[in-house]
């Protein structure tokens, strides 16, 4: 691959908002090209997969197809468009900052695909890669797709999205399974499990500003219930428990935390910190109420996962 022209950042939204506002914005401060894919027809290999979908995901089924679908436009945006080899898929929660580009070439190397998580630390692994902010390359693309399509195609694939669906439910969390289980089967399964977010020359790409874990647990510090940023020459840093900077590329503001977007694209630092602390404070209380709901269901119906009926 030449290293001479620029890496594409896509977005696929078909909604004009303010996190796509700011996104855009973003990206034209760092430099970086920036395309929106707005299109809503999807191709025949998305209305394949809606034939054998099975939900098995406390979100709802609409949402959860949504994700799914952005794969398949993209695929179709790169049949017209074959001059893109390689580019970037980001969610509009995301901030961009200088330099991106050329770190996640880096950090990326070889492979076909790069995506976020978190790794164990508790024994609980979800099994999901985020591609929030994640590398690919048009053949690895085709892999995922094929590979998403033959999983919910076949009873062995369902089995093992259904198993995993009911860890969810055996812990009494929110989730279960999305386009992220389907990308941390495949990573593991074709050699592209190497994460985007780790920290690489001093550079790091976010998982989720929401608290100090990224990579790691607990691998920078927090403030109210963000990370601590502390700006370096108009730059965002995190900083780790020794104290040491390390440049933030891109931060995701999942969730509530979008309404941080503006305040941190702006450098307002302690506004992001009390903004995200009180989300916190929310986040715990829904989190508690799941749960707590979840379980009684179960102790109803015999511990089967909501919404996992379909077919064998």
């Amino acid at each position: 691959m030449t290293m001479t022209h620029s890496l594409p950042f896509i977005v696929v939204e078909d909604r004009q908002n303010k996190s796509l506002l700011l996104c855009r914005e973003s990206a034209a401060r760092a430099g970086e090209p920036l395309i929106v894919l707005s299109g809503t027809d999807a191709g025949p290999g998305y209305e394949r997969l809606c034939r054998t979908y099975v939900h098995l995901s406390s979100n709802p089924p609409e949402f959860e197809k949504i994700c799914f679908r952005r794969y398949f436009l993209l695929s179709e945006y790169l049949r017209a468009h074959p001059e893109h080899r390689e580019f970037v898929l980001i969610d509009s929660d995301v901030l961009l900052f200088r330099g991106v580009g050329a770190h996640i070439r880096r950090v990326a190397g070889k492979a076909e695909f790069s995506g976020s998580y978190m790794r164990p630390d508790d024994g609980w692994d979800p099994c999901q890669i985020s591609p929030h902010v994640s590398y690919w390359t048009a053949a690895g693309l085709q892999q995922f797709t094929a590979f998403l399509l033959s999983t919910y195609a076949t009873s062995s694939g369902r089995r093992k999205l259904r198993a995993i669906a009911a860890r969810f439910a055996a812990r009494g969390v929110r989730g279960g399974v999305s386009d992220m289980t389907l990308l941390h089967l495949w990573a593991h399964a074709s050699g592209n499990a190497a994460p985007i977010n780790r920290v690489f020359g001093g550079r790091v790409i976010d998982h989720n500003i929401n608290g100090g874990r990224n990579l790691l647990a607990n691998e920078f510090q927090g403030r109210g219930g963000a990370k601590r940023l502390v700006f370096v020459d108009g730059q965002p840093c995190v900083v780790t428990p020794a104290g040491e900077m390390v440049n933030v590329m891109a931060l995701h503001f999942q969730g509530s935390a979008k309404i941080a977007m503006p305040h941190v694209l702006h450098g307002r630092v302690h506004t992001v910190a009390a903004l995200t602390y009180a989300l916190l404070l929310a986040r715990r209380a829904r989190n508690w109420a799941f749960g707590v709901r979840l379980l009684g269901q179960r102790a109803v119906n015999g511990g089967r996962f909501a919404g996992a009926a379909g077919p064998k």
